[in-house]
């Protein structure tokens, strides 16, 4: 196991709180230790510990692109709330580009469907993207540091030219993957003066593009599970489904805009998929409100508008559904 520390100058019980909040929020198994606690995530750990000045953090994880996912999961909770902005971290590879940043060439970006792009990518290291998480980021450098890639500096952290808002950063789902032939494919849903839609109008066999991850929710795992989304969830949920075992049962619920986007998906035969369409069936929502489940070894899993989002959430809860039995996703902001 790789290791990274730093120290937190805070009180420990206010770095505990928040901690326990972020695992909450994650359904994380946290222990309760005499000098602090441990959380312990899919790819890796985190210790807090009491030590004079603060709290000490320990990350382990068994490679380094695994542990440097876990320490910008400590990372950006603390940036975003602006707390001990000099933490330095132990693990410092001071010039290289990230441990979870890969380097891609595109192979092929063709039309799918009306509203949808596949574009397959191949490079080295593929394989981890086949395990931990289902997401990816693309990178795209502000017109003023084009061919800048970010790296990491002496505290152990990731230094973005012109700052990481200036970046685009869009979320994709891996699709399908061919470790053996190191190849990748991902769907992008169309939209007018979206950039990585221009990007893919005038894409070409060749082209470079870097990627980080994985990053994001594993598979959901239950008997019986309820999946709802719009069209940036869709090719979450394919991949769900193509994932859950043969024996598995549930529903999912797709929200389209245009009837030429439904597609074949593989699945258990006891699952189904219902097609809804935008302006002309009712909305995600109100499919999760007449949503008729089991009582036990259930899971329910939402994706999409964040406002739509917040009201399935609270549904969610409403119907008794326990933190360990839900998720609800934000893909996108209205």
């Amino acid at each position: 196991m790789l290791q990274t520390t730093t120290l937190l100058t805070l009180a420990p019980e206010s770095a505990f709180m928040l901690l326990k909040a972020g695992a909450a929020l994650r359904a994380l198994p946290v222990e309760e230790r005499e000098d602090g606690l441990k959380l312990t995530l899919p790819w890796g750990e985190v210790v807090a510990a009491r030590e004079a000045g603060g709290v000490r953090l320990t990350l382990s994880a068994s490679d380094r692109a695994r542990l440097h996912s876990l320490q910008e999961a400590i990372d950006r909770p603390l940036d975003e709330a602006a707390l001990c902005p000099d933490r330095r971290w132990s693990f410092a590879e001071t010039g290289a580009n990230p441990p979870n940043m890969t380097f891609m060439a595109v192979v092929s970006c063709r039309r799918l469907t009306p509203s949808y792009y596949r574009v397959r990518l191949s490079g080295p290291s593929v394989e981890r993207f086949a395990r931990e998480g289902l997401h990816f980021r693309l990178l795209f450098a502000p017109a003023e540091h084009a061919g800048e890639w970010p790296v990491m500096n002496e505290a152990g952290r990731t230094e973005w030219p012109g700052g990481m808002g200036a970046w685009h950063r869009p979320v994709y789902t891996v699709r399908t993957i061919d470790a053996g032939a190191g190849t990748l494919e991902f769907d992008v849903f169309a939209h007018p003066g979206g950039r990585v839609t221009t990007w893919c109008e005038t894409l070409q066999p060749g082209a470079q593009i870097a990627i980080i991850g994985p990053g994001g929710e594993w598979y959901p795992r239950a008997g019986w599970m309820a999946l709802f989304g719009d069209e940036t969830a869709l090719p979450a949920i394919a991949r769900i489904l193509e994932a859950m075992p043969e024996e598995g049962a549930g529903i999912a619920t797709i929200m389209i805009g245009d009837p030429g986007d439904i597609q074949e998906m593989k699945r258990p035969e006891a699952v189904s998929v219902r097609w809804l369409v935008r302006g002309r069936d009712a909305g995600l929502v109100e499919a999760l409100a007449a949503l008729e489940m089991p009582s036990a070894d259930r899971f329910v899993w939402f994706a999409g508008e964040r406002a739509e989002t917040a009201a399935a959430r609270r549904l969610m809860g409403e119907r008794g559904l326990a933190k360990t039995e839900m998720r609800a996703a934000v893909y996108w902001t209205r």
